[in-house]
């Protein structure tokens, strides 16, 4: 288990200052802002300058944190989700990052159940076909608010991904705000759903 910063934690740094601070503050790796780390990209630093401050400071970057909003279906929007994720994957490669973490949000909130989860499992599952050509895998993470939330939801979607390189990350905070999940169901949970990166 290695000790990992939350790039949501500094929220006003830049990605340098990030790695910097875990540096300096005893962390191992990194979770890597996706905000932050597109505005770097956008001032026209490459994955390859990170990639070097990274390696200079010797922190890993564990997650590249978040893609969200997975459960786009507008065609133009969900071409902008696959623009994204391809982005996202190609940054992780260069930079030795094994994870990309996923959220879907409220898109499909007024839809069917059944629906919310095919169409957002139908999108994670192409998302998970492009990691899967470049070694990258995914984490879920289900957000209190949103329709995907709960330990059995979040379960139902991993299977209906039905993707190896798809998983979960549990954060606690999460599933005590949603009150729909149970210690006896985190304690049953099959810990190879979680991917080694997120176990920190």
């Amino acid at each position: 288990m290695i000790s990992t910063l939350h790039g949501q934690t500094t929220l006003y740094c830049n990605i340098n200052t990030d790695i910097r601070i875990a540096k300096e503050t005893g962390y191992q790796a990194i979770e890597l802002h996706t905000d932050k780390l597109l505005r770097y990209l956008d001032a026209g630093y490459s994955a390859e300058n990170l990639r070097a401050s990274l390696q200079t400071h010797g922190i890993f970057p564990a997650c590249i944190d978040i893609l969200g909003a997975v459960e786009r279906i507008k065609p133009d929007e969900r071409q902008c989700l696959m623009d994204e994720a391809r982005r996202l994957c190609e940054v992780a490669v260069t930079i030795g990052c094994p994870t990309i973490q996923l959220n879907a949000f409220c898109g499909l909130a007024q839809r069917p159940w059944e629906e919310i989860i095919k169409l957002t499992a139908a999108n994670i599952a192409d998302i998970a076909d492009l990691g899967q050509t470049c070694g990258i895998q995914f984490q879920v993470e289900g957000a209190a608010w949103t329709p995907i939330h709960s330990l059995s939801q979040c379960l139902q979607l991993i299977e209906a991904v039905d993707r190896e390189n798809v998983g979960l990350v549990i954060d606690f905070w999460h599933m005590w705000a949603s009150r729909e999940t149970t210690l006896e169901e985190l304690a049953q949970l099959n810990k190879h759903l979680i991917p080694r990166s997120c176990m920190n």
